[in-house]
């Protein structure tokens, strides 16, 4: 019986970046079937741009799901490290041993997304058995971020967003998506707060 290789890439993406995009390409044509875990969830941190869930939603509707390769499912919601979890504990629960799952992060992410004990308590026995792989451990080169994988993080275009440095934000943009409707989506938020703080300060 032909086994089935199914990668599994969870992502925050506040914002979805071209580094992301590289592990999803790289996934697709590695695997039969790709899940791709998306976090809807605001990302508001003190002295931090803040990323909206609902900003994201938009944007994945408007311009990322349509570059996705056509094997390529989107759930979104949740945590997407939990999800990828649930997925091997179903395959464990189940027995069934004709699916390969492999686990799309760069090297620092796996380790701190999937210690031992975790694998120990959670993955058995699919990992002992080689069907759970890590793709950062196999290739560690091939997903380093600025080696294998395009040198960009969230931190640097949060700031390129909060600096309106737009240049320099859509250069890490994934291919064949419009990075100007991105970036006023994402920005569209602090316009309204300006707006928000003249109209105070008239009323006053």
């Amino acid at each position: 019986m032909r086994e089935t290789k199914v990668g599994l890439i969870p992502v925050s993406g506040k914002p979805y970046h071209a580094g992301h995009h590289s592990l999803v390409t790289t996934a697709a044509a590695e695997n039969d079937k790709v899940i791709l875990f998306v976090s809807t969830s605001n990302r508001m941190r003190k002295g931090e741009f803040p990323i909206y869930g609902k900003d994201m939603k938009r944007i994945w509707a408007e311009e990322l799901e349509p570059i996705m390769p056509g094997n390529v499912e989107i759930q979104y919601g949740g945590s997407p490290v939990r999800k990828v979890y649930q997925v091997i504990e179903e395959a464990c629960a189940s027995g069934r041993e004709d699916q390969v799952f492999t686990i799309y992060s760069d090297p620092q992410d796996t380790v701190q997304n999937y210690p031992q004990d975790a694998r120990d308590r959670y993955m058995e026995p699919m990992c002992s058995i080689g069907k759970v792989i890590f793709a950062a451990e196999e290739n560690p080169e091939k997903f380093t971020r600025g080696q294998g994988t395009p040198d960009v993080s969230g931190g640097k275009l949060r700031h390129y967003l909060e600096t309106n440095n737009f240049e320099r934000f859509a250069s890490f943009m994934p291919p064949n998506v419009d990075a100007q409707n991105i970036f006023d989506i994402l920005r569209a938020h602090l316009s309204e707060n300006v707006i928000r703080d003249f109209v105070f300060a008239v009323l006053k």
